[in-house]
């Protein structure tokens, strides 16, 4: 993921900013290792990717967007 880009990408809900999982963390919550996927600097937050792009949407509003996909 583009630096300069992730240096201005913050959580919706908590506005915290965001970093990449590691191999490790990815492993401990099931995602694919090859899948992007960013996290709360905090911790309590983690945001999958969907062909490549972050989908940065509060929790309850993604599981709408997948059962309506």
């Amino acid at each position: 993921m583009n630096p300069a880009l992730l240096s201005i990408l913050r959580c919706p809900v908590t506005k915290l900013p965001l970093r990449l999982l590691t191999a490790e963390e990815k492993q401990a919550r099931e995602i694919p290792e090859d899948e992007p996927a960013l996290i709360t600097v905090d911790a309590s937050r983690v945001y999958r990717a969907v062909n490549g792009m972050p989908v940065l949407l509060p929790p309850a509003m993604a599981e709408e967007e997948v059962s309506e996909g």
